[in-house]
């Protein structure tokens, strides 16, 4: 006996689910970051050879990984990696790992900071960082510095209205170094300090001492440091921030650091041309804030954001939203009157910003009829005399407006000003009761925004306009003609003869 025809459909929903739910596990172990770990501890002292494990967690094989073990001073040792050996996992992930080998008697004694980096399968960089502390084999009583390393972690190092300095720092016997500081203008040669000692420091930071208004939130671990700097009193520019560690004994051991950082406590001047009106049609218009510059670093970098909202009879309502480095200048279309409020903030690299906000007004354009009656126009105030026996062919076709509006248009016939027809072309009989006056025939033009033109002319009847009859018109003419010739004759009678002398 065959399955039930909805038993088979039942079957082949639940295998297309696992199948799905089966291909989304593997998508979620691939979205898996890779994590990057070492088997030593911050803050070693290693007098002997030492050999440890930087160990990669990941699916795949990484691509490169690197080592660097250097002071205050230089680099001492650097390797590149290109060979892992793969550790046995339960886990969804691999094991990738390789060896770290250090040799006290090539190397010499050294507060250093071991910084291990890696490029995972996805090109993602990860780092990790440890201080070590390297003796001289049978070396007694060496005076070590604390070990010092800014860590890099602004984006191309902007920075305004404050810093947050973060550095790994240890000391061999745990007590807290005294840590100070020179914030300087940097030179053509970015961190060029050489010579500079920590007595010469602008600024101590130690929270065993008074802080320094330029300084907040001290902080140190034993194995990292964090203080905020307040950057508000400093000029836009380059600085270099120049770190000592310097042993609690005070002597002459210590290490330094240097990081260069941009300061811009300046928004930018947002400047945008935005006319305060316009017509409506279907044309556009640019919104120019090209103008718009940061005094110090000009404008690369510059993030333009302009945010175009339609003034309702509730109060404004989001229209359209653009965002980005390269809208500069934006297109807005004048398809149909209306009131816009404009606003352009522009922030910069270091997260300032400028605001300018504009009203913007689309005015509609009223229309313009015109009026033809049997092909002849005709415009306000006009008199026709039309004959009753023929219907009056109107046409208002030619009334103009924006190109938004004509095709929208409405053509309203009114006969003393009653409304009587619609359309923009009529054949309109003569209406009934018509007095000797005549009546009066108007037509309206009214566009979307319940704007209107009217042209309005009076047409009489031709056979009542009160013209005389042709014979009462010849003997009108022919008592002209016998008047002049009469008085033509009298003057002929009597002329004026010149006398000879």
């Amino acid at each position: 006996m065959s399955a039930p025809p909805f038993k088979g459909s039942f079957i082949l929903v639940i295998l297309i689910l696992a199948s799905n739910l089966q291909a989304f596990h593997s998508k979620a172990e691939n979205l898996i970051p890779a994590v990057l770990t070492i088997d030593i501890e911050d803050g070693v002292v290693i007098n002997d050879e030492f050999t440890f494990k930087a160990t990669v967690t990941d699916d795949l094989e990484p691509r490169s990984a690197s080592w660097e073990l250097f002071d205050s001073t230089s680099t001492r040792q650097y390797v590149s990696v290109s060979d892992f050996g793969q550790d046995i996992n339960n886990g969804p992930s691999k094991d990738w790992s390789f060896e770290i080998d250090i040799f006290p008697e090539l190397l010499g004694p050294c507060s250093c900071i071991l910084i291990v980096s890696i490029i995972d399968s996805n090109d993602i960089l990860l780092v990790e960082s440890i201080s070590i502390f390297i003796q001289s084999p049978g070396v007694a009583d060496e005076e070590f510095a604390p070990t010092l390393h800014i860590i890099d972690g602004g984006i191309d190092n902007w920075h305004s209205q404050s810093y947050v300095l973060e550095a790994l720092s240890s000391t061999i016997d745990s007590n807290v170094p005294s840590f100070s500081t020179i914030i300087r203008r940097s030179t053509p040669i970015k961190c060029a300090y050489e010579g500079t000692e920590p007595e010469n420091s602008l600024y101590p930071v130690n929270h065993n001492s008074t802080m320094q208004s330029n300084f907040s939130d001290f902080e140190w671990d034993g194995h990292t440091l964090t203080f905020k700097i307040n950057l508000v009193y400093f000029e836009d520019g380059w600085y270099d921030v120049i770190l000592f560690a310097q042993s609690e004994n005070e002597d002459d051991t210590y290490s330094d650091d240097c990081i260069s950082i941009r300061i811009d406590n300046t928004p930018p001047v947002v400047i945008v041309d935005i006319p305060e009106e316009l017509p409506e049609g279907t044309d556009t218009v640019y919104l120019d804030a090209s103008s718009t510059v940061d005094d110090f670093w000009g404008i690369q970098g510059l993030t333009y954001t302009w945010s175009i909202n339609r003034i309702g009879v509730s109060g404004e309502e989001m229209n359209q939203v653009l965002s980005g480095p390269d809208y500069r200048s934006i297109e807005l279309n004048l398809d149909d009157s209306r009131s816009f409020t404009i606003s352009l903030s522009v922030s910069d690299n270091a997260g300032n910003m400028g605001l300018s906000t504009n009203t913007l007004d689309i005015v509609n354009i009223a229309p313009v009829a015109r009026l033809t009656i049997n092909g002849e126009d005709y415009f306000q105030n006009d008199r026709v005399t039309l004959s009753p026996e023929s219907p009056i062919l109107v046409d208002a076709s030619s009334s103009t407006d924006t190109s938004n509006d004509i095709d929208r248009l409405r053509y309203v016939w009114r006969v003393d000003n009653v409304p009587t027809y619609e359309g923009p072309t009529r054949s309109i009989p003569w209406p009934e009761g018509v007095g000797d006056n005549g009546f009066v025939l108007s037509i309206e033009v009214i566009d979307d925004n319940s704007e209107s033109s009217m042209v309005s002319i009076t047409v009489v009847d031709s056979s009542e306009s009160g013209s005389p009859p042709l014979s009462i018109l010849i003997l009108i003419l022919s008592g002209c003609f016998l008047s002049y010739s009469v008085f033509r004759r009298s003057k002929l009678d009597d002329p004026e003869i010149p006398k000879w002398t």
